[in-house]
């Protein structure tokens, strides 16, 4: 029966325990170390396929720039709209009007896959405030993005409106007013000039600012008036059509636009993909190579341990050639003889797992693991033993396996004779 063969692969373990100490140990160490590694991953590789609440795939920045010799100072209202807005819009009029152009759409403040943060703070009753990630949109911006909308819409995008539309995150909506469900209308005001006052237009899903950051309170609104005032420059994002996104559709929107963007006093900067910003951000963060090391030491270990548990076995198996041909000679089969084999190697894995498994909870208690993405849950703890405990029980296996078929291809009587 199984527990009687368990039972036999108990006693055999303890008597052999000089020789099973060292592969114990072994075992217990690349455990240890392997699903740290496998839970780094682990939470790199859950957090990036968590949505990020709105879709850059297809998506391009535009920046634009001022030459400053054509600047004309705009002293009054109607010279800020004639010579600095109008031909603002005559840009963003010409950039849709591309042929590859799906959407786009002008913004300030945070962007995504750099290190710039807008924040400010919000409040209901001007005694609780909540730091929340700023964004000021055009209302094209939200088809641009596909930002989805949880409640409300965007119909009343006024930026002269008061109190201001505002598309405010799930958890925003949480912490202002203890609920999501009903926050459609509801008001609240900037804690820091408690004269601007906003109502909310609609709730988006949660946004976070990268792949790997945490989902935090999200405010997209109207430019505000010292947009207007001081003249900035805003990013223009644009969804160009899926069959138009091709490797060098950047190069050639530049080359088709870089004239025809020449409105005084703008013209066209550069203009980048998502992706590659996403890319020059993970390699000058240090999180390509990170997450390259961490995959190679877990190939380096499963190497490494498949090499070791192979030679200790092979080893093993050819000082017990006797044992195995005495068993076959007393009429145990060959493949009674490899699950044996078998059985005793993952029960041996079986028992360093545990002292093991004790190590991993205890760094898990202690917060050494890779939380910076991703919270340290149980169910991410299973997952990560059990990726680690198969990946090692398939190299116990490929470890044994051959080395015992090699040895069970040896005659009893020729065994048995050289013994």
């Amino acid at each position: 029966t199984v527990t009687s063969m368990i039972h036999s692969i108990l006693h055999q373990i303890w008597n052999q325990r000089r020789s099973n100490g060292w592969l114990f140990a072994e075992l217990l160490i690349v455990f240890t170390l392997m699903w740290y590694c496998v839970d780094v991953l682990y939470g790199f590789a859950h957090a990036e396929r968590q949505p990020k609440g709105y879709d850059l795939e297809h998506v391009y920045k535009i920046r634009i720039s001022c030459n400053p010799t054509q600047i004309v100072p705009c002293t009054s209202e109607d010279s800020l709209q004639t010579f600095w807005f109008k031909p603002m819009e005559e840009v963003l009029r010409r950039i849709r009007q591309y042929p590859a152009v799906e959407s786009a759409a002008m913004w300030l403040g945070t962007d995504t896959y750099t290190r710039g943060r807008v924040y400010q703070g919000y409040t209901t009753d001007s005694v609780h405030v909540v730091e929340t990630t700023v964004r000021y949109v055009s209302p094209e911006y939200f088809d641009v993005m596909r930002i989805p909308l949880l409640q409300g819409n965007i119909m009343d995008w006024n930026p002269t409106a008061s109190p201001l539309p505002a598309v405010v995150t799930r958890d925003l909506a949480d912490s202002l007013f203890l609920t999501s469900a009903e926050a459609v209308g509801r008001e609240f005001l900037d804690y820091y000039n408690g004269g601007l006052r906003y109502r909310v237009s609609a709730v988006c899903a949660l946004q976070k600012t990268d792949d790997y950051a945490r989902y935090g309170p999200f405010v997209l609104t109207p430019f505000p008036g010292w947009f207007y005032k001081d003249q900035y420059l805003p990013f223009i994002s644009l969804r160009i059509r899926p069959e138009a996104d091709t490797d060098n559709f950047a190069a050639c929107f530049y080359q088709d636009m870089t004239s025809q963007l020449q409105v005084t006093p703008f013209y066209l900067f550069d203009i980048q993909s998502y992706k590659e910003q996403k890319i020059e951000r993970d390699a000058a963060e240090g999180i390509t190579p990170y997450i390259r090391s961490a995959r190679l030491i877990v190939v380096f270990f499963v190497f490494n341990v498949f090499i070791g548990l192979m030679g200790t076995f092979w080893f093993r198996t050819r000082h017990r050639r006797s044992e195995i041909a005495l068993r076959m000679a007393m009429g145990s089969s060959r493949g009674r003889i490899r699950w044996q084999l078998l059985g005793e190697g993952l029960l041996l894995l079986a028992l360093a797992s545990i002292p093991a498994l004790m190590i991993c909870i205890n760094m898990v208690m202690a917060d050494v693991t890779f939380t910076e993405a991703t919270d340290a849950t149980w169910g991410r703890f299973v997952i990560c033993v059990s990726i680690v405990w198969i990946l090692m029980a398939l190299m116990v296996i490929a470890g044994i396996w051959y080395p015992a078929s090699r040895a069970m291809k040896v005659q009893p009587a020729e065994a048995l004779h050289d013994e």
